[in-house]
């Protein structure tokens, strides 16, 4: 069954040795097998490596499987009599297919998706325009990429299909805003609220992933279609813009998602 590590132990305590020739290995990595979850309850699961090395012999795998579908593929490892055969269904097949397409796509060299296997963050080569009063809508939207895509330890946030409105007329800062950047806001241009929607992708770093399936699906994707922020120029004259739909932030999120394309 499933971890087994406790009746390895077990046997090695009470003198247990294993025949001198181990059970010939009859699965290749990659292929489709079921695993023995419990007495009764096999998982459909894919052979990752061989493992469960007992004095240099091999008297097992390591098997991906997903017992909780929100959690994508786990890792177990499992004995040679608790492995059989399977015949991948319609939906693993079109998964195998996307996976090995993601791989292709992944970037190469030394830039900073590269490690989450992601197109690059944008930048704004200048965020001074306008001079004054409200940024355009395309002002605002440029600059919230700018703002939100960012990478960090292990993760990288990126955002598509943004859109963005801008307020006609500002306000001055309330005191959470102040509380937030009351040293680098401009007080005498105020702050322009702004609305709009986004989806954004959280990606995970590929050193941190597994298995093929992980290090091509390793985000996680949120629709936020009634976001809100603001805009306001710092003490440099540089734009800033932001917005987050909190209603959303979590009950929209997907799991196990592939990249946003681009890559």
């Amino acid at each position: 069954m499933i971890k087994i590590s406790i009746s390895v132990t077990l046997m090695l305590c009470v003198g247990w040795a294993p025949p001198i020739q181990a059970q010939a290995q009859t699965f290749n990595v990659g292929d489709y097998v079921d695993a023995q979850y419990s007495p009764d309850n096999w998982l459909p699961c894919k052979v990752l490596k061989p493992a469960l090395t007992i004095m240099g012999a091999v008297y097992g795998y390591t098997v991906t499987c997903v017992p909780i579908a929100v959690n994508g593929p786990q890792q177990f490892e499992v004995r040679f009599a608790d492995v059989r055969a399977r015949t991948p269904n319609a939906d693993e097949k079109k998964v195998e297919a996307e996976t090995a397409a993601a791989l292709t796509r992944q970037p190469k060299g030394a830039g900073l998706g590269v490690k989450f296997g992601t197109r690059e963050p944008q930048a704004c080569a200048s965020r001074t325009a306008p001079a004054h009063g409200a940024p355009s809508a395309d002002q605002a939207r440029q600059y919230v990429l700018c703002e939100q895509e960012v990478a960090g330890p292990g993760q990288i946030s990126l955002i598509t299909n943004v859109k963005v409105q801008v307020a006609p007329t500002n306000h001055p800062p309330n005191q959470l805003v102040l509380a937030l950047h009351g040293s680098d806001i401009d007080l005498r241009e105020g702050i322009w609220e702004i609305r709009g929607s986004y989806t954004q992708y959280l990606c995970a770093e590929l050193s941190l992933q597994p298995t093929v399936f992980s290090k091509t699906h390793n985000c996680n994707v949120t629709d936020m279609p009634t976001a809100t922020g603001y805009c306001y120029k710092n003490t440099f004259g540089d734009w800033h813009c932001g917005m987050l739909d909190v209603a959303h932030a979590i009950a929209n999120t997907r799991t196990n998602q592939l990249p946003p394309d681009g890559n």
